[in-house]
């Protein structure tokens, strides 16, 4: 038996909602909606779809490990220089390699105890210790509280604003005050994979923080407005010297043609996302409300997912849902709910009633 990290079996496993054909095989139902994993409802647009097809031909052929034209692409539309965009194979991926750039034995990470699952694994991949901040009453983060727990072996510190899973979000002022209150050796990572769905007037990115500070990095993804999570493409823009070092730590030909040229593609439709960014409140507003008249209560979410609850065995009412084919995911005493099309939404709810 090869001679494995003696830590390897205490490093958490990263599980996704249920795959739509798991759910045929193990339930028998053919009928089935997918609103567990915060994927966009709608497929990518027409003219994305066509870029895909023509970039296919490509495939043969490896991709540019610099993504130098979506580079180009995503610094224009953010207005900073090229030289501070790093593309990576979505998020999850960008977000390890940070972990691995930053952390190592005797190191710490910083992040709220209801938050994306990956810091956590991503932290033990790097061997560093994790320091959970308890979220708030009102399930957002508690920026004070983060700034805090700072301790001086501390590398990185994770903000995930749209928060994931609850879907409340930071004010900008808030998210200020903790990047000013945080020593500057320490590395704040704004994860904003939700960034696109915020319509609350207090928040703005904090991509102009990036730029500034050389200790802040802001990610974002390709994987929900832009519908493309198939095709795994995420970016991170920070200061030009920051993202040199982080990006180090990328395995080369991440990406893939085929997904640099959706995302290219997909950048040239801000009005179709646009509109898509309100069909998604539109859907979110549907979900709350009809939870609330179910008597279920529901987080103020500014993402595409709603978290419902506390609901008393959460958990068996989400197995519930699968044997009549709804998959939403559980987390505790409460179950997210990802914002699907119209009629996803209104089958969710009916579902909902009938077994509550």
């Amino acid at each position: 038996m090869p001679a494995f990290r003696k830590d390897l079996s205490s490093i958490g496993v990263y599980s996704p909602g249920k795959p739509i054909e798991e759910v045929m095989r193990e339930y028998g139902v053919t009928d089935i909606v997918k609103m567990a994993s915060n994927e966009c409802p709608q497929e990518p647009f027409a003219e994305v779809q066509a870029a895909i097809a023509t970039a296919a031909h490509e495939s043969h052929r490896y991709p540019d490990t610099a993504a130098y034209n979506l580079s180009i692409d995503i610094a224009e539309l953010h207005d900073v220089d090229p030289a501070q965009v790093w593309v990576g194979p979505g998020s999850t991926p960008i977000l390890v390699s940070i972990a691995l750039a930053m952390g190592g034995p005797g190191t710490s990470a910083v992040f709220s105890d209801q938050s994306f699952i990956m810091y956590t694994i991503a932290t033990a991949y790097a061997g560093a210790e994790p320091i959970r901040v308890p979220i708030g009453s009102d399930l957002r983060m508690d920026v004070d509280g983060l700034a805090a727990a700072v301790r001086p072996d501390t590398t990185v510190l994770y903000l995930c604003n749209p928060n994931n899973p609850t879907g409340t979000h930071i004010d900008s002022a808030a998210v200020r005050r903790l990047v000013d209150n945080v020593p500057r050796d320490v590395l704040i990572v704004v994860d904003e994979a939700y960034e696109e769905y915020l319509t609350a007037p207090d928040h703005t990115s904090a991509i102009r923080l990036a730029v500034e500070r050389d200790n802040v990095v802001v990610t974002r993804t390709f994987s929900k407005v832009y519908g493309l999570a198939g095709l795994r493409i995420g970016y991170v823009i920070g200061a030009t010297e920051t993202i040199g070092e982080l990006r180090r730590l990328q395995v080369p030909f991440a990406t893939t043609n085929v997904g640099l040229a959706a995302a290219r593609e997909a950048l040239r439709h801000r009005d179709l996302v646009a509109d898509r960014v309100k069909t998604n409140a539109a859907g979110r507003n549907e979900l709350a409300a009809g939870l609330r008249a179910l008597g279920v209560d529901c987080g103020d979410s500014q993402a595409n997912f709603v978290l419902m609850g506390p609901v008393a065995e959460a958990a068996a009412l989400a197995e519930k849902l699968l044997h009549v084919g709804v998959i939403v995911r559980p987390f505790g005493d409460h179950i997210r709910v990802t914002v699907g099309s119209a009629a996803e939404n209104a089958r969710f709810l009916a579902a909902l009633e009938q077994l509550l």
